[in-house]
């Protein structure tokens, strides 16, 4: 049997990707439940129930509860089995070690959590980095539930890496993700007409601390607007602020679109025709240039604090022919 823990719209199109590209068969999904209205509703149009031998559901809160209940779920259907494959994002995400910890896993599949790869992938994953995240509250409780704390755990000898990216192997074995099951499901429609409007990728946590404020990201959308001198169709990220949504559909030059998809479905089902697309360290931009490589994408280099990923993040988007940005 084969497990794969999925947590955002995005990880279920890798997760669909990974399981055709592998051939896996007698499949459990472990789905972790989105919050908001937005994430909810994509998840309702991505999920469907017949590509899963067995689906186990979770909400985000009480992990020290809901995870050890998902691991007993999970024993019980695999029986005296290995689970022969463990497909994951979130590489130090505290569920992921947990399941790792308490489940016979032959061999584990990182993939694509948008670009936190970047940031994972030489950070822990190429210096072998151990997990250890002791907390005495929450173990007290995980041992109550009749699992294991994760403890010290080392990194996995049977790790493989699944990316749309381009890695360095380092020793790993690193499958190229190139999205072939999205363009057979959806077809690959010529999307770019110069004449059409610009799309603009949203960003999430805008007006929270230690990010834009909302006067400044609204700031952008008017430069771009007068810098192109064309409507745009604003693609809002699944968390955006209701504040943030009422002042952008005041705009009369933007067309707020409100996804019933991820934005590399959302295109190809409503075929939704643009010049460019925009917008700040996001996925789409990897995922768009391998669906619709005649599209200009045009990316915001700002300051991360981590100048590593920032540098890793701008090489890959050099690779893609990512145009630089300044508004």
């Amino acid at each position: 049997m084969n497990l794969f823990l999925v947590t955002s719209p995005l990880q279920y199109i890798c997760v669909l990707e990974a399981k055709h590209y592998f051939n896996c068969e007698n499949n459990i999904l472990l789905l972790v439940n989105q919050k908001s209205a937005s994430g909810l509703k994509q998840q309702h149009n991505l999920i469907n129930q017949n590509d899963w031998n067995h689906i186990i559901s979770i909400n985000r809160g009480n992990r020290s509860l809901s995870i050890p209940k998902a691991i007993k779920e999970i024993k019980k259907l695999i029986g005296s089995q290995d689970i022969e494959r463990f497909f994951y994002a979130e590489y130090n995400g505290w569920r992921t070690k947990l399941l790792i910890r308490n489940l016979p896993i032959n061999t584990e599949v990182y993939f694509d959590d948008g670009t936190l790869t970047l940031l994972e992938y030489p950070t822990y994953i190429i210096p072998k980095i151990p997990f250890n995240r002791p907390r005495f509250l929450q173990d007290l409780i995980i041992r109550f539930n009749g699992c294991q704390p994760i403890g010290l755990l080392p990194q996995s000898k049977k790790l493989e890496i699944f990316s749309i990216f381009k890695l360095d192997n380092a020793g790993f074995k690193v499958h190229k993700n190139s999205l072939e099951q999205l363009k057979n499901r959806y077809g690959n429609p010529k999307l770019y007409n110069e004449n059409a409007p610009i799309g603009f990728i949203g960003q999430g946590a805008i007006g929270d601390k230690n990010q834009k404020t909302i006067d400044e990201y609204l700031q952008i959308l008017d430069n771009i607007v007068s810098k192109f001198d064309k409507e745009i169709i604003y693609f809002p990220h699944r968390t955006e602020k209701e504040e943030v949504c009422n002042l952008l559909k005041q705009n009369k030059k933007i067309i707020y679109h409100d996804s019933e998809y991820p934005l590399e479905i959302e295109l190809i089902d409503k075929k939704i025709q643009l010049s460019a697309l925009i917008g700040n360290y996001s996925t789409v931009m990897f995922t768009c240039k391998l669906l619709y490589p005649d599209m200009p994408i045009y990316a915001f280099f700002s300051t991360h604090p981590n100048t590593n990923f920032q540098n890793t993040l701008q090489k890959q988007l050099k690779e893609i022919d990512v145009i630089n940005y300044s508004d």
